[in-house]
């Protein structure tokens, strides 16, 4: 039962009426009960009759669909026709009421005059309700995000989803970079507008899978330009974790997404924290040696490592030798001397025969990385241990780095007919021994090659002594050989048949 009082009251009701039958003439039966009552209260007024009692039941004031009157009132302002209507977001409520009113803070008066759906009664594609659900979906809010429209019952307030979603969520496209989806609005290309039983409302069983069921190198999007693979042997943990802890999914100021600028300190903020784990900063900055794809390169990290995975160890690109070729493909001046470092690239193509580390570049100590240290070193060269590049050497030291992978038997035994220790031998005098242990002991790098060489056994072609270049004439032979360098006449060994090389120094 309604009952007003005062002119005040009755001007405006009558202005509230005048614009409802301005815009509403097709507001229907259940509406025009409720016209008809309210002007008939109009004209009692005017007419001076005293103050009138209209009967109006409940049923016919709950049929009363304010939302819908507001927004057809709202189209027919825009000079929208009927048919091409295009519902707008609720009601243009400010962001804030829409909070208060539509989002899972309800009260429990809030939600019963929202007349929310409940959620049995959603329909059965939407059904078994998953682990996460959509706040506005949760609370059977529909009408946040439609407005059943004709045969439609599924509409949307608007036609751009991202108009929608920002009416909620902060806008995301801020930055100098954005992710494609994000700018073009295509929120629903990673998000469920519903319900997921991943976080975050994602499409994919993981953050990874849904990045990957575009970016993925075998199966990505069309369209796509950045493609990875995490397939590999060899996963870098953070991208194994989640793509998130590197990139921003959304927008950042930093190419590829990254959540700070691609460089060495980017790498280094983990690879100086992890337990167990060497720490990189300290171990980088306090190289006296310094390797320039670290110091120097524009990559840094990235030039030799995949940051996502690999089927190389420590995650390389390639196998650590095609990794290193990639820059020493060609002289190079050494920062260590001031010096030119060869062309490694093509020695090796010269030269067949390979140092085992080199032919097993994949293996657990081979590569390149068996000797050097990629990161820096305090030894010349960026060895992991002492070498000389000297013709003369005292190996008295056992830590010099030969003896990381060869035997110290090699040079410390005079006599042996054991050839794991040594092959190069006249019967059982070690001439290994007689060569390093002389007054003036040679180093190995007067006789060997340590990448690679065309004779076997890693023999030089030519030695260095004094930076003057000398043949040593090695002929390798069944059971031994001979060579005839600078230093000596030509002296023939053999294991079998000795020929007296060192039997006068023997006794």
């Amino acid at each position: 039962m309604i009952k007003k009082h005062g002119t005040k009251t009755i001007i405006f009701l009558l202005l509230l009426i005048g614009t409802v039958a301005l815009y509403q003439v097709d507001a229907g039966k259940k509406f025009g009960r409720f016209i008809t009552v309210m002007k008939d209260i109009s004209i009692k007024v005017l007419n001076g009759e005293p103050e009138q009692i209209v009967e109006i039941s409940d049923d016919e004031l709950a049929e009363v669909n304010v939302r819908q009157i507001a927004s057809d009132l709202e189209g027919k302002k825009r000079g929208e026709s009927e048919a091409e209507h295009t519902p707008a977001a609720p009601t243009k409520i400010p962001r804030d009421e829409i909070r208060a009113e539509e989002r899972p803070t309800h009260t429990k008066t809030m939600i019963k005059e929202a007349k929310l759906i409940d959620l049995k009664d959603i329909p059965a594609k939407l059904k078994p309700l998953k682990k996460y659900m959509h706040e506005p979906f949760k609370m059977g809010a529909c009408q946040i995000c439609h407005i059943p429209k004709g045969d439609n019952p599924a509409a949307l307030v608007k036609n751009n989803i991202h108009e929608i979603c920002y009416e909620c969520h902060k806008t995301k496209y801020t930055k100098e970079f954005d992710h494609k989806p994000v700018k073009d609005g295509q929120c629903t290309k990673c998000h469920d507008p519903h319900q997921s039983d991943t976080p975050k409302l994602l499409k994919g069983i993981s953050v990874n899978d849904t990045c990957l069921k575009c970016h993925d190198k075998v199966n990505g999007a069309k369209g796509v330009t950045k493609f990875i693979t995490m397939n590999g042997k060899y996963k870098h943990k953070p991208a194994e974790k989640s793509c998130l802890e590197c990139h921003d999914p959304h927008t950042s100021n930093y190419k590829t997404l990254m959540k700070k600028e691609v460089g060495l300190e980017f790498c280094l903020d983990c690879h100086s924290s992890i337990k167990d784990h060497k720490d990189m900063r300290k171990w980088i900055n306090s190289a006296k040696y310094k390797h320039g794809a670290v110091d120097d390169s524009k990559g840094k990290c990235l030039e030799c490592h995949d940051p996502h995975s690999s089927n190389h160890p420590n995650i390389l690109k390639k196998d650590s030798v095609q990794v290193c070729l990639e820059c020493h493909n060609k002289s190079l001046k050494s920062k260590e001397d001031g010096g030119t470092m060869m062309n490694i690239a093509q020695h090796l193509k010269e030269n067949p025969n390979w140092h085992k580390p080199i032919k097993e570049a994949d293996s657990k100590d081979g590569g390149c990385n068996a000797c050097h240290d990629a990161h820096g070193s305090d030894n010349f060269s960026i060895l992991k241990k002492s070498f000389t590049k000297n013709f003369y050497a005292d190996l008295e030291n056992k830590d010099f780095f030969c003896f990381k992978c060869h035997k110290e038997t090699k040079i410390t035994e005079r006599f042996t007919t054991n050839s794991d220790v040594t092959k190069f031998r006249d019967g059982d005098i070690n001439l290994h021994y007689l060569h390093v242990n002389d007054k003036k002991g040679r180093s190995c790098r007067a006789c060997h090659d340590e990448h690679a060489s065309k004779n076997k056994h890693l023999i030089r072609d030519y030695t260095d002594f004094n930076s003057i270049k000398f043949p040593l004439r090695f002929i390798d032979g069944p059971n031994g050989g001979s060579c005839a360098p600078a230093c000596h006449k030509k002296f023939e060994y053999d294991r079998s048949t000795p020929k007296g090389i060192g039997q006068k120094d023997s006794k």
